[in-house]
């Protein structure tokens, strides 16, 4: 019997666990803004131009993947302008999913002197280098709207879905990371893993190329497997993106829907998992 109600407690136990981590972590906003700090100065210390980096690396990053996938490949066709558009907008919200994600598979073993500190929330880690990425994105965000406008396609009321897919892809990043850093610590492959993983992955999300149909362009997957394609979170937040910036629409609803869905399901999967073995860290680093 006693057997018994140990085994009933256990789940119990694991949800006052998790739940007193949450609290810990949301007590701890002087010290996220502190790693956030160190993540931003840190990425920019050693470069003359410092945060400008911010902007220029996308742009340079723009121009290689036109001179490739819009001449090269004939992707830009009669309207160039739309097509660095559609393009600039993938490359900035791919970068920040992920180089957050690639960051956050090394951020427990690089941070062992905070993980050996008992009384340190460590989910605090890898929710700092999302914040630092997030400054990124919101820099290279204003440079799209910029495009937006040279390129004669100015957002309209559109825009004020912004916040809100911005908001789903941070929860998408933050869930990711901390699965991934969890694993991260206690697997030495998993950087070897994931970096190969992201380089599959940007390859199967429409960032270089139109995936479907629509607004005058043919898209490269056949329309019978369109519906697996877009279970692809990426997809349908790219998609949302484009729909506000470019075509001034608001989003597909359902497309949107499913990457919420899948995002609040990813952060609060990672996050108990990650709040489940933290006390064994300190062990691994």
């Amino acid at each position: 019997m006693a057997n018994l109600d140990t085994s009933a407690k256990a789940p119990t136990i694991q949800a006052s666990r998790t739940l007193h981590s949450l609290k810990r972590v949301c007590r701890s906003g002087e010290t996220i803004r502190l790693l956030t700090s160190t993540q931003l100065k840190a990425g920019n210390r050693d470069k003359l131009l410092g945060y400008l980096w911010s902007l220029f690396d996308p742009l340079l990053t723009l121009a290689v993947y036109y001179l490739v996938f819009g001449i090269g490949f004939r992707q830009a066709g009669d309207a160039p302008g739309e097509f660095v558009l559609y393009l600039f907008t993938g490359i900035v919200a791919w970068r920040f999913f992920g180089d957050s994600v690639a960051q956050a598979t090394g951020c427990l073993r690089s941070n062992r002197g905070l993980i050996l500190a008992s009384n340190f929330p460590k989910a605090v880690i890898p929710v700092s280098i999302c914040i630092a990425r997030t400054y990124d994105l919101l820099w290279a965000m204003l440079v799209v709207l910029g495009i937006a406008w040279w390129s004669g396609n100015p957002p309209g009321v559109s825009l004020l879905w912004l916040p809100g897919i911005l908001a789903i892809q941070f929860m998408l990043t933050l869930g990711v990371a901390l699965l991934i850093a969890h694993l991260g610590l206690f697997f030495a492959d998993t950087a070897n893993l994931i970096a190969a993983f992201l380089r599959l992955w940007v390859l199967v999300s429409p960032i270089f190329y139109f995936a479907k149909s629509e607004h005058g362009r043919v898209g490269i997957i056949p329309p019978e497997l369109i519906d697996y394609y877009m279970l692809n979170p990426i997809a349908g937040l790219l998609g949302a993106y484009r729909s506000i910036l470019i075509w001034s629409e608001p989003p597909n609803l359902a497309e949107l829907g499913y990457v919420a869905g899948f995002a609040v399901v990813t952060l609060v999967g990672g996050f108990v998992l990650f709040a489940r073995g933290e006390g064994m860290f300190a062990k691994y680093v």
